[in-house]
This record gives structure tokens, sequence and C-alpha cells, in this order.
């Protein structure tokens, strides 16, 4: 047999598993298909057995352990924290919500939310037709203040609205009443006559309201406008016709809605036919004017008893009236909180007093006509009042442009010189003599001349028409309503100063009045 290798090879011997020696008569290694092959060398690990033996212990470090118990008291610690927090976090809250409850019964002791769901109920009240609810707000130990709430509803149901609500705008500070408390609230009634307005418009009414502890119901004990105008005259929106009169008639045409006191029932239905008449008149000149704006489809009117009531309707006067009709613009919705682009005129409410003796119990069925297109003409054009450029605040409007632009409708768009007024006119510059300019707006009202101001600012308005042609006129009228000078209209629409206008004006006026 043969005998093995020694387990040790001799030094100097190769052994089992070493290279192959080098030298000249040592044989290259054959190439494989990727090249030389690296030579063998020691393995990387140990020969393969079973199982490799264990390494040796050596010492232990306790490092690992006093992280790991480090970890769990961080971690028991912090569990303990956040459940620490949370306690925390929630009595703060519960002392937050207590503070702001707190400051909620001192600074606002009466609820905005509440008031909001009062207004939001009797807007419902209305929509819905329920008398009951709508009156229910209301305190049922002010007798008067029910009787008039109850007046209002049934008036209200009467009129064609759309787009009604009652809306919150501001309050007062919170006085202390018995073991309550009561405040002053302004409330817009947003409403839109169907078929005549061009959207919704606002009324505000002044509300106190009570609660008599911070559990209570609201109750309202006071209702009335705003703002609240004594001792000057004013533009208040308040009182319209469905606050003034108990009971209200309404006679409806297709292009006005007559709404009158019920004890004028047969007036309305009388003069409604002429108040059509005038409507249809004005709005077909509008149209053939050619202005690129809207204009109402109808218009609504209401009829007064006299001078006194005619201060007295949307508005307060100090001294009676001297006028027979009036129209009065009332604001858009929101027009508080709108900005100088924003619209100041929602729409326009025109007011006749059916007693004045030149136009009704001594008047024409002309003179009723020309009244009706004058102060429709004012509502005609109301919608386009602008702001003064950059302000808050009107645009100044020549008075001539706005009262001569009225009675050239109202006088059916002819001849200027066929105006009833002509006559005492000519009589005033027979005395005084021509005019140097057209009549300012500080002296439009001069005593014993408002008659022949209204004359000159027609004849000015004729003459645009004579030389210009109606749709110029038009259109300098409805940019002068834009809040822009005149000035700037007769240039820019004319092509003319307007120095060189009124030069112009003065010598048309002077050959045809002699």
């Amino acid at each position: 047999m043969t005998e093995g290798p020694p387990s040790v090879p001799p030094p100097g011997h190769p052994g089992p598993y070493a290279p192959s020696p080098a030298g000249p008569h040592a044989h290259p290694a054959p190439a494989g298909p990727y090249g030389t092959p690296t030579p063998y060398g020691p393995p990387p690990y140990p020969p393969p057995g079973a199982y490799a033996p264990p390494p040796s212990p050596g010492r232990r470090s306790r490092r690992g352990l006093w992280i790991g118990l480090g970890a769990a008291v961080l971690a028991l610690a912090l569990a303990l924290c956040a459940g620490s927090l949370v306690v925390l976090k929630s009595y703060l809250d519960a002392r937050n919500a207590a503070s702001a409850a707190a400051l909620d019964d001192k600074y606002s002791p009466i609820r905005q939310e509440k008031i909001e769901a009062l207004l939001a109920a009797h807007t419902r009240a209305l929509t819905e037709r329920g008398e009951k609810a709508f009156v229910a707000p209301f305190d049922p130990t002010k007798k008067g203040l029910v009787a008039e709430q109850t007046s209002l509803y049934r008036n209200l149901s009467r009129l064609p609205l759309a787009d009604v609500r009652f809306k919150y705008l501001t309050k007062s500070d919170f006085r202390p009443v018995g073991g309550g408390h009561e405040v002053d609230v302004t409330v817009a009634f947003v409403h839109r006559f169907d078929g005549f307005d061009l959207g919704p418009v606002e009324e505000w009414y002044r509300w106190t309201i009570v609660q008599t502890d911070k559990d209570a119901p609201l109750k309202v004990t006071r209702a009335g406008g705003f703002p609240e105008e004594r001792k000057r005259d004013a533009i208040t929106h308040y009182p319209a016709p469905w606050d003034k009169w108990r009971s209200i008639h309404v006679e409806r045409t297709p292009h006005t809605l007559l709404i009158v006191d019920s004890s004028l029932r047969a007036a309305a239905q009388r003069y409604a036919p002429i108040a059509e008449q005038a409507a249809v008149a004005d709005l077909a000149a509008w149209q053939a004017g050619g202005v690129s704006a809207p204009a109402p489809s109808g218009f609504v009117i209401s009829l007064v008893k006299g001078r006194t009531e005619l201060g007295s309707l949307y508005r307060t006067t100090k001294e009676t009236p001297t006028e027979s009709g009036v129209a009065i613009p009332v604001p858009p919705e929101g027009v508080l909180n709108s900005d100088e682009k924003g619209p100041v005129v929602g729409a326009t409410r025109v007011v006749i007093d059916v007693r004045d003796a030149y136009h009704f119990t001594r008047g024409t069925r002309e003179r009723q006509l020309n009244l009706f297109r004058h102060e429709i003409g004012h509502a005609l054009v109301g919608n386009l009042t602008a702001r003064a450029p950059g302000s808050h605040l009107l645009g100044e409007k020549e008075t001539w442009v706005v009262e001569g632009f009225a009675e050239y409708l109202g006088h059916g768009r002819k001849p200027w010189l066929t105006s009833e007024r002509t006559a005492d006119s000519r009589a005033v510059i027979r005395e005084i003599g021509q005019p140097y300019s057209l009549p300012g707006n500080l002296t439009w009202d001069q005593e014993d001349r408002v008659g022949y101001h209204y004359w000159l600012g027609h004849s000015a308005i004729g003459y645009l028409v004579e030389r210009y042609g109606e749709q110029k006129m038009f259109q300098l009228v409805a940019e002068h309503y834009r809040s822009r000078k005149i000035g700037e209209v007769t240039q820019d629409v004319l092509g003319v100063s307007y120095e060189e206008f009124e030069k112009a004006w003065l010598a048309y006026l002077k050959a045809e009045v002699r």
C-alpha cells in the first residue's frame, strides 16, 4: 500500500495544496475562458466542519446592560410624562374654556350666535308666511310694539318681494338691565321688488334686544328706524310705506307698483294708468338714448295725502316740503362694506302728493303725466350714481343736469319752450336780464327763482338735443351721474370744454328768448 503524505510537510517541501513551483520548467496554468485564474491561497474562513469551534468567551462588558436599563427607565418616564401632559392639557383647556366663557359673559353677555339665530328665524317666519312666529320675538307686554309688527307682517305679505332676509349689521355696547342685559342692534331688511328692482336693497332698523339672564330667550323691546333724525332734513329710508301705514293697498301695472295707504285705494286705481303711461314713455326714451347701462324694468311709487306726509316717507324733514313729488334713492345690499367702486344706489322710490293743487286737485291729466314722468326720470338713472373717484363720498352732480334731464322727460321730450314754466321765466328775464351762466348748486334754491332755474336747466338739455342729438344728451347725463366732472364730460362727449358749451348755450338762449 502506498503511504500517505505526512500531516505537516517537511521544511522546503511543498504541501499538497501549495502552488505549482515557478521556474523555467514550470507550465503555466491553462487560461480559462475568463483569463488566467487567480492562484489558490489559504481560504478566508476555517475549514468546513460539522460545527465550528465557539469563540473564546473572554470578559463580557456591562455597557449594554446599563443602556438597556436606561432605555427602559426613559420609556417608562416618557409614558408617565405623556400621561401627565394629557392630564395637564385637559386641565388647561378646561381653564381656557372657562376663562373664555367668563370673558364672553362679561363682554358679550348676549351671544352673537343667538342674535343671528333670532334674525334667521324672523326671516323664515316672513318667507314661510308665519305671522305668529314673526311676532314672537317682540315683547308681548309691549302691546303697541306687537301691534306695529303685526301690521308690518301683513303689509309685507302683500308685496311682491324676493331675496328677503333680516341681516345683522352692528350693535351697541351692552347695558345691564335687571338681572340681564340689553343691546341695540342695527338690522338690515334686505329685499328686492320682483320685476322692478335691479338688485336687493336695504332698509335699516334699530332693535333693542333684551336677555333677562344667560339662559333666557331674546326679546325685542323696541323697534324703529336707523338712523334716527329729528332736527334736520335727512334721507333715512325709514319709514317705508309698509312701516308707516297700518294697512296698505297695492296696485300693480306692467311697469309700476303703487303702494298706498288703504284709504287711498281709489286714488291708486285712478292714477295707476297715468303712472304706467309715464313709465312706458321714459323707458322708451332710455332705450332710444342708446346708453349702455341697465335700467329698472319698473318703478315703485307711493301716493300720499299732503306735504307733511310727503316729507315723512323714507325720510325726515325739518320743515314742510314745497315740492309736489320726490324720488328717493335707497342703498343696495352691502353698501356699508363696499369699496369706493361699489354701487351706492340700489333703487329709487317715487313719492307723489295727490293733494297738490297744481297737478291734482286743480290740475289736468297732462300735468299729472308730466309729474310722473319727471320723478320716474330721476328713478330711471338713479342706479348710475357713483362715488367720487378715490372716495367713499358721492360725486357732486350739477343740479341743472339732474333737474333739466327730468324736466325734459317730464315734458314728454317736446321742445322746451312749450313748457308751462316759459311764461314766468320770460318775465324773470325781462326783470333781471339774461343769465350770465347756468345756475349753480349753491344758488339753485334761491327764493322765487326755483321754477326759473328748472326752466334754465331744461333749456340747456334742449340745446344739447338740438345741437348734438338726443343720444349725446343721454350719454352726457349718464357719464355725469357716474361721478365724472361736468367739464370732463363735455370734453369727452361733446368735444368742447365746459366754458365753450356754456357760452354757446347762452348765445342760443338769447336768440330763442328775446
